[in-house]
């Protein structure tokens, strides 16, 4: 006879010691797995009653899942399961998603599931919150052939009615569009039936917010104690400054491994491109203000991001905090725009404009692609010592004194 059961693969251990949730069928007393998108370990998740012990919405999900393969299973029994394999089983069940029967609402939250369980969670949580605000503009439980162009107009014209701004429609369509793409990659639609092909995302022109070389001269000279509440914060924008504008998800997940003689050498988490950057005094001395553990600044704990799913929500958390704390120290040195962990990348490259450095050295320098194929090939002539050059003038350029005026 023929179970599905919720369980975990003990068999194949992530890097943060959980291991797969998955559907297990048993057959001929064999078994094979579905993979569910979800990961959790034995202090987060019950085998006994094969759901996780404090994440009801999760525990609804499995529930959900667990229920269409049960579904699918009882259609099968009808016709007989002597003759099939448990590999055969798997794979009718996973087959018998028919495109007519899969809605928009189905697939979209199985991508989801599909970018937890490869560790991409920022993108799932964008997919997710995208997800959430369409549904309450129209309902996505239909085929994909049911929504067409005339129903991206209707949607386009909601979202606006809600006050939203051009860029931030952008990035919702533009989400749905990779959705859509996804679907006829794997063949559940047709390609014919693309609504846009004939569709625009519209996208506002925006400027840069950045910081002039004297303000930014003011913001590293200000006068912080190591008592304010602001010190830490003071740091952070300056180490996110002399790191040629490193994004802050990145320098707050650095390792102490990540310090490599007088280097810092890290990969981007958003495009795993590798930097190596030369850790200057002042940057060791910044680094030293913070009392690192297994992470260089030891913002989060180990606790803390043992959850992937919840971690995404604990960095943006930590995000709001310390562009609320760089706003106040924008206050103090009276700078035209607020400032925010984006404003001191932008900086860079237009203060390093400001000196004379080329367009090309400085994209080089911030990890950008710049210009056509051509030019590629050219930025890899740029050694380190070219960019540890521009980089250490840029940052005695911050502790220049105003001239005096006579």
């Amino acid at each position: 006879m023929a179970t599905l059961k919720i369980t975990l693969d003990e068999r194949r251990t992530k890097k943060n010691g959980t291991f797969p949730v998955v559907i297990r069928i048993t057959h001929q007393s064999k078994s094979r797995d579905i993979p569910t998108g979800y990961t959790a370990n034995s202090k987060t998740f019950s085998k006994a009653t094969s759901t996780f012990r404090k994440d009801d919405a999760a525990n609804l999900e499995l529930f959900k899942l667990l229920e269409l393969y049960s579904n699918k299973l009882k259609a099968l029994r009808a016709s007989g399961l002597e003759h099939l394999s448990v590999q055969d089983l798997k794979e009718n069940l996973l087959s018998t998603e028919s495109k007519g029967d899969l809605t928009i609402h189905d697939f979209w939250e199985k991508e989801i599931r599909h970018l937890r369980s490869v560790n991409r969670h920022g993108s799932a949580t964008i997919y997710q919150n995208t997800l959430a605000v369409f549904e309450q503009l129209v309902s996505l439980k239909v085929p994909f052939e049911k929504f067409g162009y005339k129903g991206l107009l209707d949607l386009e014209q909601k979202l606006f009615a809600g006050n939203r701004k051009v860029n931030t429609v952008g990035v919702y369509m533009r989400t749905f569009r990779a959705i859509c793409n996804k679907a006829i990659h794997q063949d559940l639609v047709a390609q014919d039936w693309y609504p846009f092909k004939n569709y625009k995302i519209r996208k506002a022109k925006t400027t840069p917010r950045t910081l002039n070389l004297e303000e930014m001269k003011s913001f590293f000279q200000l006068g912080i104690s190591q008592d304010e509440t602001l010190y830490p914060y003071w740091c952070i924008g300056k180490l996110i400054f002399l790191l040629r504008g490193i994004n802050l998800n990145d320098l707050l997940l650095l390792k102490p491994q990540n310090v490599r003689g007088d280097r810092l050498i890290y990969n981007r988490g958003k495009t795993g491109k590798s930097y190596s950057i030369q850790i200057l005094p002042e940057m060791e001395f910044l680094l030293s203000q913070f009392h690192s553990n297994h992470l260089l600044l030891g913002q989060f704990s180990k606790r803390q991001m043992e959850d992937p799913v919840k971690f995404t929500h604990v960095m943006g958390q930590k995000r709001k905090l310390i562009n609320r704390r760089l706003k106040e120290l924008g206050v103090r040195i009276g700078s035209v725009e607020e400032i925010t962990t984006y404003v001191f990348r932008y900086s860079y490259a237009n203060i390093a404009k400001q000196m004379g450095f080329s367009k090309d050295l400085i994209a080089e320098a911030l990890g950008h692609e710049y210009g056509n194929s051509v030019t590629g090939i050219y930025l890899e002539l740029f050694d380190l010592e070219t960019l540890d050059h521009m980089n250490e003038l840029i940052c005695k350029k911050m502790h220049e004194k105003a001239p005096q005026t006579p």
